[in-house]
């Protein structure tokens, strides 16, 4: 079982920036003398923002679901992030796909019944 996943951006708060747009919440923590970071954690996973040069993650698109997609989409646009793209919906399912600021995909979507 996955217990974590660590992203290493540049600038961690806009990376999160983005993460947060998608519902997710981030807190501040620091292991002993480690490094400052970003972590934001569900019932079975932790996801982790540390600072680093060597962001690049090709080959790694991370999913998350999402009540409202029309109003997510929104405030990402609003915000500047980019849009990769719009999928179309299949099976009470509506997706897009955007960009962190590290390049990184983040798989969008909404589930209607």
């Amino acid at each position: 079982m996955i217990t974590f996943v660590t992203f290493f951006a540049q600038d961690i708060e806009r990376t999160a920036k983005v993460y947060r747009l998608l519902g997710l919440d981030f807190l501040s923590e620091q292991h002993g003398t480690g490094p400052l970071h970003l972590a934001c954690a569900s019932e079975s996973l932790v996801l982790e923002i540390y600072p680093g040069e060597d962001v690049a993650s090709p080959g790694v698109m991370v999913g998350l679901h999402v009540a409202d997609l029309d109003h997510v989409r929104a405030k990402v646009l609003e915000a500047g992030v980019p849009l990769s793209r719009d999928i179309d919906p299949v099976a009470g399912m509506r997706r897009m796909i955007v960009n962190d600021p590290e390049g990184r995909k983040i798989f969008v979507r909404e589930h209607r019944e």
